[in-house]
């Protein structure tokens, strides 16, 4: 065995609740999410699979770590939807040809902190266990967990979850990337977006992106993911820290998947950076064999290691989660 470099991403899972007037919107309930899970693990593994423009994720495992505060799992990836050659490298030969509907497998594992919902996973080679594509995997599932919020919200009232909106995965901010905003001499365009299928949120603002997509789906306009407000000016430098300011209030907000700068950089060079592609990242040191496996129980410990020492997110322990809505009898009875 040998150590070896290894990429973590980081983000946060919440589940928000509704209280009359007051959106708590960054908490974090475990077994909520620990249900949800389970449940998709009931579904048929072909049904289970979510696919979206030649990329496919899915769930292979999710169970208890040897870490009673911690949850690990593997979703498994693949790119498809192009017949491609597979050569022999060593002997330069074909060996054999890839399908149009075939991809290569790919296995990411991942570690939910149960009391703080920090979510670590392995950096994945293809580029899809991504926040983004977790979301809508989460989506795609997301009437399976309508039995436990019926049953949540007929137990709790006031409090409340609305079943458009019982999750959210947050990117973790970058250390760099307000920072690196600063840099720009000129900020040619400002600009955010807004994910319509994670619903209005509490938010005036994300409330009326929704209105003109509502509008423009009414009037014709079909296949639209997400709605891009953008802001052109020639922004001199004295009021790049207004940009600053307001996009750091927009992050805080969470009611936007991405948001990014394009300008003018003080060396003359044009740049464009986006909070969504600057995720916060963990680099560790990971034992692998002679093949190059990367060893699953190095690889949970040192993740373990990131939750424990370095969790962006540690100020939720101390959050009193919600528990006791549904038994393990009552899961079995939803997933049929």
């Amino acid at each position: 065995m040998a150590k070896k470099p290894v990429t973590v991403l980081g983000y946060e899972i919440c589940t928000p609740k509704f209280k009359e007037d007051i959106w708590d919107e960054d908490r974090y309930d475990n077994e909520m999410i620990e249900v949800f899970l389970n449940l998709i693990m009931y579904v048929d593994i072909k049904d289970r699979a979510f696919r979206r423009k030649n990329k496919m994720i899915n769930l292979q495992s999710i169970k208890q770590s040897d870490d009673a505060d911690f949850l690990e799992g593997v979703f498994f990836t693949a790119k498809y939807g192009k017949e491609q050659t597979i050569i022999d490298v060593p002997n330069q030969i074909d060996a054999g040809k890839k399908e149009k509907n075939h991809g290569v497998k790919n296995e990411v594992n991942f570690l939910i902190h149960k009391r703080t919902g920090l979510l670590l996973i392995e950096k994945d080679s293809e580029g899809v266990a991504r926040a983004s594509m977790i979301q809508k995997f989460f989506r795609y599932h997301r009437e399976l967990i309508y039995p436990y919020i019926e049953e949540f919200n007929k137990n709790n009232r006031p409090i409340k979850i609305y079943k458009n909106s019982f999750y959210r995965i947050n990117s973790l901010p970058s250390k760099s990337f307000f920072d690196e905003i600063e840099e720009f001499s000129t900020v040619k365009e400002a600009f955010y977006y807004k994910d319509i299928s994670l619903g209005e949120g509490a938010n005036n603002q994300a409330a009326d992106l929704m209105y003109h997509y509502n509008n423009a789906s009414e009037n014709g306009v079909s296949g639209v993911t997400r709605v891009k407000v953008s802001f052109q000016n020639k922004i001199p430098k004295g009021s790049v820290k207004h940009v600053v300011s307001y996009f750091q209030r927009l992050f805080e907000s969470q009611n936007y998947d991405g948001i990014g700068v394009s300008g003018k950089l003080n060396s003359g060079r044009h740049r464009t950076i986006e909070l969504e592609n600057i995720q916060r990242a963990f680099d560790i040191s990971v034992e692998h064999s002679d093949t190059g496996i990367v060893s699953l129980q190095d690889l949970i410990k040192e993740m373990v290691q990131i939750a424990k020492r370095d969790n962006p997110v540690k100020y939720k322990d101390k959050i009193i989660q919600f528990e006791g809505v549904l038994t393990n009898e009552s899961e079995e009875d939803q997933a049929g």
